[in-house]
């Protein structure tokens, strides 16, 4: 609205908002299912301190946005995982964050 973000509509939201409520979906305007005031993040935020963001709320995608409210883009947590350099970076991502080797991995 206005260039500022006033919600967000994904597919959890479509799931657990309109298709388990059985809505009709050719009738049901999003902003009546979708999230408002979802969180965002700024384009300057890391990868991983995204990915804590998404992991911490539960939340599949995100808005960024400027400073001034701007929305800049939206990011999903397959973009972040392809960020992290597809499924080897997030490997190793994950064994680095729990601390864990390949040695520590081949031995379970």
């Amino acid at each position: 609205e206005n260039g500022t973000l006033v919600g967000i509509f994904g597919f959890k939201d479509m799931m657990t908002r309109a298709v388990a409520k059985e809505l009709p979906l050719h009738l049901t305007p999003v902003d009546k299912v979708m999230t408002p005031n979802p969180e965002s993040v700024s384009p300057d935020m890391t990868v991983v301190e995204a990915l804590q963001v998404m992991h911490d709320n539960k939340f599949l995608n995100l808005p960024v946005c400027e400073a001034d409210g701007t929305v800049c883009g939206l990011v999903g947590v397959m973009d972040l995982i392809y960020g992290c350099g597809g499924a080897e970076g997030w490997r190793s991502l994950f064994d680095t964050t729990m601390g864990m080797s390949a040695s520590d991995d081949a031995s379970e």
